[in-house]
């Protein structure tokens, strides 16, 4: 007779039955973005549950985007979006980049996420994406000197050679993973020649861009985000005491470690 795995059962609670049942009927079409849902008395009939298990779904849906919510008005069916998905992950996000291993993996996903979407823009990018792309890397060394304004124009680089995908995941993956490692840049600006250093790595991925180089685009990427991460832990050992940096090229399969 086969032993079985002590698997203990969680006991749902009764919103959860009502977001899972919810979530049914939208994805089955029964309910359609726009659609107005019952009231909030009818939705406790039909159930068979109290108010308070109705406003906990009602809110559960709403943070997974699949309703909205005003004062007043009944709850209506909305479409998810990746903003929603994404919005979702930055309070855990936002734990994980208090510690340094945190960080470090952030930079580690960073690293694989921007030299994929290098090695892309190589291969697809059109006339028209290279043209905003050399402007965007135009103003990126017009900044130099002024550290706020160079790091709102190398978040644009690296947003115009994301758009270069055309996939609104990636966009929005990359907004927020600026968003999340804002402290890293501009603690690694700080840092005499960063800035000069960043304009002339991203001279390297346009140039390689241009030249429709995969190899070398993805190079340029990693060579740049791995020299970004290098004055970034440089600039906290000197403030704080924080040791080297661990290696980020294994994370990304290239060579070498971080000096």
């Amino acid at each position: 007779m086969p032993t079985l795995r002590a698997q203990p059962i969680r006991r749902r609670k009764l919103y959860e039955e009502i977001v899972e049942r919810l979530e049914a009927m939208m994805i089955a079409g029964e309910l359609a973005p726009g659609d107005q849902l019952p009231p909030e008395r009818e939705l406790v009939e039909t159930f068979q549950v109290g108010r308070t298990a109705v406003r906990e779904a009602l809110f559960a849906l709403q943070r997974m985007g699949l309703v909205a919510l005003k004062n007043g008005e009944r709850a209506y069916v909305t479409r998810p979006s990746a903003e929603t998905l994404v919005g979702e992950l930055s309070g855990a996000v936002r734990h994980m980049l208090a510690h340094e291993d945190g960080m470090r993996d952030f930079q580690g996903a960073r690293l694989l996420f921007e030299t994929s979407l290098a090695r892309h823009a190589a291969l697809n990018r059109t006339a028209e994406d290279l043209g905003r792309l050399e402007r965007a890397l135009q103003d990126n060394r017009e900044a130099i000197g002024d550290d706020a304004r160079f790091n709102r124009t190398d978040v644009h680089f690296h947003f115009v050679l994301t758009e270069i995908a055309r996939n609104a995941v990636l966009t929005t993956l990359h907004n927020a993973v600026a968003a999340w490692l804002a402290e890293q840049r501009q603690t690694s600006t700080r840092m005499e020649g960063a800035a000069q250093a960043a304009y002339a790595a991203h001279r390297k991925i346009f140039d390689a861009i241009q030249a429709q180089d995969p190899d070398r685009a993805e190079r340029a990427m990693r060579d740049h985000l791995i020299e970004v991460s290098h004055y970034y832990w440089r600039a906290r050992s000197s403030e704080d005491g924080l040791r080297d940096p661990r290696r980020l090229r294994d994370q990304a399969g290239g060579q070498g470690a971080l000096p």
